[in-house]
């Protein structure tokens, strides 16, 4: 990713492991000098530098000494709609739905691979940079706002995150026809994740949740085992 001329990004990093934070220092200033970087220790400091500061994208270790990471994001999401990549040193499936249960939009572990960090970051700054082409997508009684992260079920508004917005489009934009893993992980991080099965699962069930459909039996969105999802062609 380059930055547009003139483009000022600013980055925010809650991280209390300070190789962690040397390592994610020495990350960026390699391979994306352009990017204002600011890094705190402390769930407080960082809650006060989203409201203040209003960065671009927010980088946060769950693992925070003073607030619970989970009840940060959740904090976060009833004032801000900023993009949040979570770093987690547990690998359990708990920790992901928790983390996309509570408004994050990307969820990666430790330790940190620096190609992936900055694949995650780079998908989410391209996401950004496009915002202003997005338009009002229909698909029966679902109507998305992609450029303010909002659907329409019939009159009913629900928020979508960053990462649920993408993948609800892709789904209504080819309404009646499967979508595949991959080409969904394409759409969200820029390459088919090993993992990204499991993640789009999580992701899914939780729009699937928003929009009042049932996991169990859904009627718009359903499951194509071993394959991906298809949002059904739903009539007006």
């Amino acid at each position: 990713m380059s930055l547009k001329r003139g483009q000022s990004v600013r980055i925010l990093v809650v991280e209390p492991v300070k190789s962690d934070v040397e390592a994610i220092s020495s990350i960026f200033a390699m391979f994306l000098p352009g990017i204002t970087l600011v890094t705190v220790a402390t769930g407080t400091e960082g809650l006060i530098s989203v409201e203040q500061q209003t960065p671009d994208l927010l980088i946060l270790d769950l693992a925070v000494p003073d607030i619970d990471g989970f009840e940060m994001i959740k904090t976060i999401r009833l004032f801000s709609s900023i993009p949040i990549i979570v770093i987690d040193s547990n690998h359990n499936e708990s920790s992901l739905i928790r983390s996309i249960e509570f408004g994050a939009d990307d969820y990666i572990t430790k330790p940190i691979r620096p190609l992936e960090l900055l694949a995650r970051v780079k998908s989410i700054m391209r996401r950004r940079q496009g915002t202003n082409q997005d338009q009002y997508i229909v698909a029966g009684l679902l109507r998305l706002d992609a450029s303010l992260h909002r659907v329409y079920v019939g009159d009913k508004e629900v928020r979508l995150t960053r990462t649920e917005n993408i993948i609800l489009r892709h789904l209504m934009e080819n309404a009646g026809n499967t979508v595949t893993h991959g080409n969904l992980a394409q759409k969200i991080w820029g390459d088919d994740s090993t993992e990204a099965s499991a993640t789009i699962r999580v992701y899914v069930d939780r729009i699937r949740k928003k929009l009042g459909d049932d996991s169990k039996s859904p009627s718009m969105i359903f499951t194509e085992t071993g394959l991906g999802y298809r949002l059904v062609k739903l009539t007006p």
